[in-house]
This record gives structure tokens, sequence and C-alpha cells, in this order.
């Protein structure tokens, strides 16, 4: 490790990478890619990405072969007309091998460095840590699972992450089953948090969970997150190439407690900031129509994860026009519900729908009475789905 200097021979976009990995045959022209250093050529840039990707795709995978953990919940991202900034369209954000590549180098990096600080200042070093999830809401999911029939085991975050990966079938419906799963499984999970390894005295505590490594911190990002200016210093000092960090145990705890109270605050802006783009999107260019998928049941609600847009809502059986009545139980730890549908016009008979963990059914998300408001309407099924 030492101070250096960096000189990027080119910008790329995290599309370039990923359009020179789907391609790796293609002759990219100069117009396709930003500007590029004279002293080097476009065809050795695209070498030096597949060979980042390939280095990458082993990390990756020697990583959830000891043990690591993720759970990619489904994300939804905009793109805005340039002149209002308002929301124009919106789709699901699609996490790629490029996206893999820059990820894998990033925690070697932030793993090595955590590393590094706190073998040189073991009482001062600002680590980031992630405790197991709760347990007792990991008991009700395991049981939720093992009474619904699905093989989930929950003993480590590996044995997690393989169940998860081996859950996938082959239906058109299997990757919505996944990320149904994924969000039941994310809810027990606790926040990672920054802290001062002098204020604790167990390195057991230091453990990041979903990593499975003993030791992690945030560096890759000064231009972002203050905790890695912290860590940058006691990098530099560590290395003898800056000052000695004329900080306290206290002081460092401090401010791992004040990012971690920020970073609380900015994951429920980033949450709030989707919701209320999502709503006026809702609202111009709606109503919008799609499959779901039931995640969880109350006694007079569900909750559904729309597949089209990555949004969770709650449906209220009370405000469900059409319907007759309806009836929640519980088979053992398996809850279900039945919908009885009134005759419509094109039918003379009732309709019943049966639904449980995992059915499907058709929304519709329509504007709601506030002006940054909207609702998902459950549809009458079909007669195939009757």
């Amino acid at each position: 490790m030492g101070r250096s200097v960096i000189c990027s021979c080119v910008k790329l976009s995290y599309d370039h990478a990923q359009s020179m990995i789907e391609s790796p045959l293609k002759e990219f022209g100069a117009d396709e890619l930003p500007p590029v250093s004279s002293e080097h050529s476009v065809e050795k840039i695209v070498q030096a990405v597949l060979h980042l990707h390939a280095i990458a795709s082993h990390l990756r995978a020697q990583r959830f072969r000891g043990g690591a953990l993720r759970l990619d919940q489904m994300k939804l991202a905009f793109t805005l007309d340039s002149g209002s900034g308002m929301p124009q369209g919106c789709y699901v954000y699609q996490y790629r091998d490029s996206n893999k590549l820059v990820e894998e180098f990033m925690l070697l990096a932030n793993m090595a460095v955590a590393h590094q600080i706190y073998g040189s200042t073991p009482g001062l070093a600002l680590l980031r840590r992630h405790a197991p999830p709760h347990s007792r809401l990991m008991e009700a999911l395991q049981e939720l699972c093992d009474h619904i029939g699905l093989n989930i085991d929950m003993s480590s975050a590996g044995a997690l992450h393989r169940s998860l990966e081996e859950t996938v079938g082959d239906d058109e419906y299997s990757a919505a089953r996944k990320a149904v799963l994924t969000h039941l499984c994310a809810r027990p999970m606790q926040m990672a948090l920054y802290f001062c390894t002098g204020v604790l005295q167990d390195e057991k505590l230091f453990h990041h969970y979903a990593l499975n490594v003993p030791l992690y911190t945030h560096f890759t990002s000064p231009i972002r997150r203050y905790t890695d200016i912290i860590v940058h210093r006691l990098l530099a000092a560590s290395l003898k190439c800056g000052p000695r960090v004329r900080l306290t145990q206290d002081d460092v705890q401090n401010q791992a407690s004040h990012c971690n109270d920020k970073k609380t605050a900015s994951k429920r802006v980033q949450e709030m900031s989707t919701e209320l783009f999502f709503s006026v999107f809702v609202r111009e260019c709606g109503p919008l129509d799609s499959k779901a998928m039931v995640m969880g049941m109350l006694d007079k609600s569900f909750d559904v994860l729309v597949l089209n847009y990555g949004v969770q809502k709650r449906i209220y059986c009370n405000a469900i026009e059409g319907l007759q009545s309806f009836t929640f139980r519980k088979v053992g730890k398996r809850p279900e519900m039945t919908l009885v549908w009134s005759p419509s016009e094109l039918e003379d008979e009732t309709v019943t729908q049966e639904l449980s963990l995992f059915s499907v059914v058709d929304v519709r998300l329509t504007a709601g009475e506030g002006p940054l408001k909207y609702s998902a309407v459950l549809m009458r099924p079909s007669d195939t789905q009757s």
C-alpha cells in the first residue's frame, strides 16, 4: 500500500463496460466511447475490462463459497425530463456484470484497508460491522417457510444465500417468487453500523454478517461519505505518508454514530423520493396495470409486490370494489384468504378467488386523493384464474 496517483485513460460508464462484457469481439468506434488517452488503444481498454471481469467473477464465486450473502431487492429507477426534471418513465434497475465487476474490487479494497488500519491503530480504527439478523424474526420466518414447504436454511449467511439461489425454478414466476422471498428475508436483517474499534472489547462483534468477514470498512467513496475521509486519514498515517490522526476513541465513535444517523436518514429520504416520483408518474401516466405477487397477509388486508415496477403496496379487502365477502384463516402458520366476488354484468354467478403466499394477482395502480398518493386496486380475476 502507498499513496499514488491514478491516471485514467478513459471514463467508462457501467453501460460502456457492460457492452464490452456482452460483446467481447465487437470493434468499438471512437464515437461509441468517451475520449480515450492517446497512449492507449480501444482494443487494450476492452481487454483490460474483460480481464477485470474474469478476475471479478472468480472473486465473487470464491466469496459466496466462503459464506457471503447478498439480498438483491427490486429497485425502481426513473428517466427524467431534461427540462422539468420530472419523471417521464420508470423501470426496475438491473444489477449487471459491470456492477458486479466494480463491487468485487471495491469490497476487496475495503477489506484490505480495514485490516491495515486496525493493525496499525487497533484502538482507533473506524470500521463497519453488521450484526446477525434478529433471531425472533428469523425463527418466525423459518417456521413459515417450513409450513409452506420451502426448504430455506437460515442457519448462516452463506446457507441462506445458497437456499435463495436454489429456489429459482423454470416457470415464468420463479424470479418473482425469489424477489418476494428476498424481501421477506431482508426484514429480520439489522443495519450495518460504523464504529470505533476501541469502544468494543470483543473482536467477534466486529464481524460483518452479510459479507462474512472479520474486518470491513468504507474506504472507496471519500467524495460522498465522511467516514471514508477519516479512514483515508487513518490509512495515510499508518503508511507514514500523512499526519498523525489527532482523534480520541470518543471522537471517532461520535463521528461514527453521527454518520450512522445520517445514513439512516438518507436511506429514508431515498425511499420517500422513490415513492414521491412514482406517485407523480402514476398520476401523469396511469392507471398502470401489472401482475403482482402476494408477499404477506393480515386478517383484513394483504401485501403485494407489483412485478412490473418493484413496488410494494397493501390492499385492503374492505376497499375492493365488487367484492362480496372475504375470509382469512391460518392453516398451521400458513395464512390463506378466500375472496368471493359478486356477479358481474358478464357473469351470473359469484367468483371465488383463493389467495396465499406467492399467489399471482392482477392489480391496477391509480392516483390517490392526495396530490402525491397512489393506490393498488385488485382486479377481478378472469375466468381462467377463477
